[in-house]
């Protein structure tokens, strides 16, 4: 059995036994370190996924010419 590994996340803290699942859990965003800050950024984090700013579109570039002759003139 292998020792308990204590991972931190925005303010929470979990005890874990098993190796893969701390591999696991800090690819999913949680640390050895405890955090200090007396807040969290979560929740503006959260509303920031869910409703993201308004990002204007890059206009499409413009179509390249045809290659080759052009079309003769009619009359």
């Amino acid at each position: 059995m292998s020792e308990p590994i204590t991972l931190y996340r925005d303010g929470d803290e979990l005890t874990i036994y098993a190796p893969s699942e701390v591999k696991r859990m800090m690819a999913e965003g949680w640390t050895l370190e405890p955090d200090d800050v007396p807040f969290s950024f979560h929740d503006e984090y959260d509303s920031t996924v869910r409703n993201p700013p308004f990002v204007e579109d890059e206009p499409e570039p413009a179509p390249k010419p045809r290659r080759g002759r052009k079309p003769k003139a009619t009359k």
